[in-house]
């Protein structure tokens, strides 16, 4: 049996540039990609008409593009947590490909994913394509604190590798 992979949308909604796709796309026989409508976000007062409009015109978009490649979108809505155990199981998926996301919501929620992959035996594959630098990396260059003004922010990422081409 060959090795089926999920690739999980958040922010990065294309397939250009999608370091994450593209690794999970490596050495997979099968990849099913979805977005996971989290009821909390649906459910904020933060998300306003324009806010949902925009995503469901890229959830389209998105979906288009990957029709045109024989594939398609899998919408799902639930808390992920309780998505990908099932997902897990029923499509026997092997290999989970994700955006890092640095913000405390994304990173909680993604060691809650981490681990229920985990169990499963199920690889978790991570890429930063959301920023141009590691922000991690650059808090650690800064003594565990964020630069507080653009010159130090130069500076320390001076001290980086330099920046990947983007991903085709």
């Amino acid at each position: 049996m060959g090795v089926n992979a999920v690739h999980w949308f958040r922010k990065g909604l294309r397939l250009h540039d999608n370091p994450a796709l593209r690794e999970c796309i490596r050495g997979a026989d099968t990849v099913r990609c979805v977005y996971i409508l989290d009821p909390w976000f649906a459910g904020s007062s933060n998300v306003g008409i324009n806010r949902w409009r925009f995503l469901l015109q890229c959830l389209e978009d998105l979906d288009a593009n990957l029709r045109k490649l024989n594939s398609r979108l899998f919408v799902i809505r639930g808390q992920p947590a309780d998505v990908f155990p099932r997902l897990f199981k029923e499509w026997s998926i092997a290999k989970l490909s994700i955006e890092y996301d640095s913000e405390p919501f994304g990173k909680e929620r993604d060691a809650a994913i981490k681990k229920l992959a985990s169990e499963a035996g199920v690889e978790v594959i991570g890429r930063i394509s959301h920023t141009l630098y590691d922000l991690d990396k650059i808090i650690e260059l800064n003594g565990g604190q964020p630069p507080l003004t653009y010159k130090r922010f130069q500076t320390l990422i001076s001290r980086m590798e330099p920046l990947e081409m983007p991903a085709d």
